[in-house]
């Protein structure tokens, strides 16, 4: 049904897509820092004449502004490595979203995406940066253990949860964790709904496109989509269930039909031997009743 729904040229739009985001990426990473300042609104000429100071030159180094320190300590400088970790997590995995929404068919998704090692490679990088952040102090961007406490603390959440929250996203080591955090969490989950719409061969591409934007959505939509193709489906495996149970169920099916053609093949191809015995033709007997 899916190869149905799009057209023929999927693999191609994969390609531009995966061709697009490496470009994006690969052009951010050799932009100057110059080049990552923020955007100064302009401001308006005004009439007044300007009068020019005359320039005083001093033995003194000039100060720098906050922009200037947020550029050198850009992401692109960042000797941690917590930064350069931030952004492959951010944009490398996009690659993946755009061949299991386009192109869900594609033996090239099935051959990338089916095994586990790309999304553990995802979060490899997630791990280092829970690593590179452990242990330093809150000057280096760690929120302190105290504070990330409190999120656990019904009485602190019940009175301030969201303004804890808020002030440990202060913390840059937080916030890139936290945000690697989900980004892999929703890459496993929507890899899973793929996974498991190609076992059911349902249409995913909107639950898993959804589930890329917002999350949890996405698996509630894969839900509803299950139960809407189940009523067009008199089987009881179209309908939703647990999914391992169903998987489990059906490998003992399989098993057990695989052990039955066995075992009749086996019997057809070797008959057993059961005792001849020797023709004998037994007397008639005349009745003695009948005349």
């Amino acid at each position: 049904l899916t190869a149905r729904l799009w057209c023929p040229l999927e693999p191609s739009v994969a390609i531009v897509g995966m061709v697009a985001a490496l470009g994006a990426l690969c052009l951010a990473l050799s932009l100057p820092r110059t080049l990552l300042a923020p955007v100064q609104p302009l401001r308006r000429a005004t009439a007044a004449p300007v009068t020019l100071a005359p320039v005083q030159r001093t033995g003194a180094a000039p100060t720098m502004d906050a922009t200037t320190i947020q550029l050198a300590t850009s992401a692109l400088e960042d000797p941690t490595g917590i930064a350069q970790a931030f952004a492959f997590v951010t944009f490398v995995p996009q690659n993946f979203w755009l061949l299991i929404v386009f192109a869900p068919n594609w033996k090239v998704t099935r051959q990338v995406f089916e095994p586990l090692w790309p999304l553990c490679i995802v979060a490899l990088f997630h791990l280092f940066i829970v690593v590179a952040s452990a242990g330093k102090p809150p000057e280096a961007g760690t929120a302190p253990i105290e504070l990330f406490n409190n999120l656990f603390n019904p009485v602190v959440v019940g009175e301030r949860g969201i303004d804890v929250y808020l002030e440990l996203g202060t913390y840059k080591n937080f916030a890139a964790e936290e945000w690697t955090h989900e980004l892999v969490w929703d890459l496993f989950v929507g890899r899973w709904i793929w996974l498991e719409g190609r076992r059911r061969d349902i249409f995913t591409s909107h639950s898993v496109l959804l589930t890329n934007l917002i999350g949890p959505p996405g698996l509630l939509l894969h839900v509803l989509t299950v139960q809407l193709y189940a009523l067009f489906r008199p089987e009881p495996g179209a309908r939703w269930a647990d999914p391992e149970a169903l998987r489990t169920e059906m490998e003992v099916q399989r098993a057990a039909l695989a052990s039955n053609a066995a075992a009749e093949a086996e019997a057809a191809a070797d008959p057993p031997q059961s005792l001849q015995l020797p023709g004998l033709k037994l007397p008639e007997f005349k009745n003695p009743f009948r005349s």
